[in-house]
């Protein structure tokens, strides 16, 4: 019975919110290729998204593409959450504000 609940724990995020979670998963654990196919297998946010969501997406593809190499795309999809972020400041978590924060110092973004 413990495993279970141990697995949950660890595999919660990547079992309870869909693809989105899935690929902040698969960032996390440093797989940047599988977490690029996941994220942009979907459909990109539109307005039918909560904005939390579509500024997590943005976020994590910004991270994504910045983890593989491809800067011009991080830069973009780190400005839009950026944005996102300063017209809502609650739209991200602490620590995913904190890590847009450095990945805009790290790639530069203006």
């Amino acid at each position: 019975m413990r495993w279970i609940a141990l697995a949950l724990v660890l595999l919660g995020p990547a079992a309870c919110g869909g693809p989105l979670a899935e690929g902040e998963a698969l960032f996390e654990r440093g797989h940047y290729a599988e977490a690029k196919q996941t994220l942009a297998a979907m459909d990109v946010p539109g307005r039918r998204w909560r904005l939390p969501e579509r500024a997590r997406y943005a976020l994590y593809r910004g991270l994504t593409y910045g983890a593989l190499g491809d800067v011009p795309r991080a830069a973009g999809w780190l400005r839009e959450a950026r944005e996102l972020r300063d017209q809502h400041p609650d739209a991200l978590g602490r620590q995913d504000a904190l890590r847009l924060d450095a990945a805009l110092d790290t790639y530069e973004v203006r």
